[in-house]
């Protein structure tokens, strides 16, 4: 009888540590989801806002720059690739559309040397102004997300967290990787 007694406590020990490390578990997941789910918005909102100011910037450099139609084409594509992975939240092909930015900043930059009268321009040099300080905001918020998005990514992967993250079905999430070319080329020359 004592035997059956402390094998039912036993039982009912090891059941109740197990259903509050589901719980605690479960909780933690799911704060760590969405620390990555606000750290992700809070980018895409930013990114949202330089994609509205290139086109502002490239009406003021296509008038100036007419027959530069083929490198204004190509912008427009890449900021159009870049839009789209952003509203579907689909990482990987927004790195794959930045880095297509990233290659046509370097020619941006010197279209914008190639006609002074460009750099002159007020509303060409506020766009290029409010363009780096978003820049820079971007880079900060991509490492926010990047960080938080590293912190989940361990947390689904750990014993014995895993299991509990294989019941919930946490995904890893992609990181936000930027080219280098990126960051360092689009910084307007005045």
């Amino acid at each position: 009888m004592v035997v059956l007694l402390f094998v039912g406590f036993f039982g009912l020990l090891v059941g109740t540590l197990g259903m509050l490390f589901l719980w605690s578990s479960w909780n933690r997941l799911v704060s760590l989801e969405l620390n990555v789910l606000d750290a992700w918005a809070d980018y895409e909102s930013e990114v949202q806002k330089k994609y509205e100011m290139l086109p502002s910037l490239h009406n003021i450099v296509k008038g100036y720059a007419a027959h530069e139609l083929q490198f204004f084409e190509q912008l427009f594509v890449a900021r159009q690739a870049a839009s789209g992975a952003l509203l579907a939240q689909n990482i990987g092909q927004l790195n794959q559309a930045q880095g297509a930015l990233a290659q046509l900043t370097p020619s941006f930059n010197a279209l914008s040397e190639a006609y002074p009268e460009v750099k002159a321009d007020r509303m060409f040099l506020d766009l290029s102004q409010r363009l780096v300080v978003l820049e820079q905001g971007l880079g900060e918020r991509r490492e926010f997300y990047n960080s938080v998005a590293t912190s989940y990514n361990k947390a689904i992967q750990m014993i014995p967290t895993n299991i509990v993250a294989g019941i919930k079905g946490c995904k890893t999430r992609l990181l936000i990787d930027v080219p280098d070319a990126m960051h360092e080329n689009y910084v307007i020359t005045f």
